[in-house]
């Protein structure tokens, strides 16, 4: 049975531009396109299965695997994916894994056994790539992952460098005089913890174990116990490094509470500039995840791989996070 490579190799054309041909391309000439079909059919190449692919295309949907839908940042990106996905022409279907390595194991082959046109996965597993290489087999979907600390050169990848945006907020504060600058965060944070405490070791700042503060609560609520948790310790700090906006929203409670004032008696830092960020009180200092440009270039990448089934491509591509400096911080 011929293959595309067949075609592509008589025609003088690569396998991506007969795919294209196939699948009436704007992109391809109407000669080209022209010449295309005549070999294909002088070789017995199965036209009416290349045009059934593409009429049903537009019916098939992206699925959408994601932590969870609970916390701001990822209601962010997956409204931003859905809006992207869309304007691509294909509807979406989200799956929440709660940051269950298992689920995300299940509906990967869930989506993969429904033969949905591409997969988007958003996952903290480090071993996820090898979750991926024993069950992908079974499919061959495109599939692009959005991750902030897993490396794999096997996929299509969004990295964003959390790593960089941690140190870019605690080194701000640092820059700003502070020394005794506590730390905020969850169970699921431990990256963000392990980057703290480096920005600190490279800038020769002991940390005082006081001033750590590790909860199994989340949200507003962790950062709201856990800033009472600190202040309650003889050597209070002068700034805050909050392992994300929601915890630094509640720490902001719990310092109000206390008669401090942000940012004169404590500066306080929270990451991925959620929405809300600039109509507190006041406006949060934040590290900002580059949420619109994540879901573009997914997005862009992904379809590219469903519309062009030649090009086979692996891109990764990095992202850095930056610092939205607004009125929660000041000079020590």
């Amino acid at each position: 049975m011929p293959k595309l490579k067949d075609i592509a190799a008589i025609a003088g054309v690569s396998i991506s531009t007969v795919s294209k041909a196939l699948n009436d391309s704007s992109e391809i000439k109407k000669e080209t396109k022209a010449n295309i079909i005549r070999i294909a059919r002088e070789l017995n190449y199965d036209l009416d299965s290349a045009q059934a692919e593409k009429s049903t295309k537009t019916n098939r949907f992206i699925g959408v695997i994601c932590p969870e839908i609970d916390s701001n940042y990822y209601t962010q990106l997956i409204s931003s994916l859905g809006a992207r996905i869309a304007g691509h022409g294909y509807s979406y279907a989200v799956s929440v894994t709660d940051f269950e390595p298992d689920r995300e194991e299940r509906y990967l082959q869930i989506f993969g056994g429904q033969q949905v046109s591409g997969i988007v996965l958003i996952t903290e597993n480090d071993h996820i790539q090898t979750v991926i290489d024993s069950i992908k087999s079974i499919w061959h979907i495109p599939l692009l992952l959005i991750t902030t600390g897993v490396e794999t050169n096997n996929y299509d990848c969004i990295h964003i460098d959390d790593r960089h945006g941690v140190i870019t907020g605690v080194e701000y504060l640092i820059r700003l005089g502070h020394k005794k600058i506590a730390y905020l965060g969850d169970n699921l944070t431990e990256g963000r913890l392990k980057a703290y405490r480096d920005a600190m070791a490279r800038n020769n700042i002991t940390v005082s174990n006081p001033h750590i503060s590790i909860s199994n609560l989340r949200y507003e609520e962790c950062g709201y116990q856990g800033m009472k948790a600190v202040l309650s310790c003889s050597d209070r700090p002068t700034a805050v490094f909050a392992a994300y906006d929601d915890i630094a929203i509640g720490a902001m409670r719990a310092i109000s509470e206390q008669g401090l004032s942000i940012p004169d008696d404590i500066s306080i830092i929270g990451m991925d500039n959620v929405t809300v960020c600039p109509y507190l009180y006041k406006s949060l200092t934040t590290v900002s995840n580059p949420i619109k440009e994540m879901a573009d270039v997914a997005v862009g990448i992904l379809a590219r791989k469903i519309e062009d089934p030649g090009f086979t491509v692996i891109q990764n591509v990095a992202l850095k996070p930056t610092l939205v400096i607004r009125e929660t911080t000041r000079t020590q």
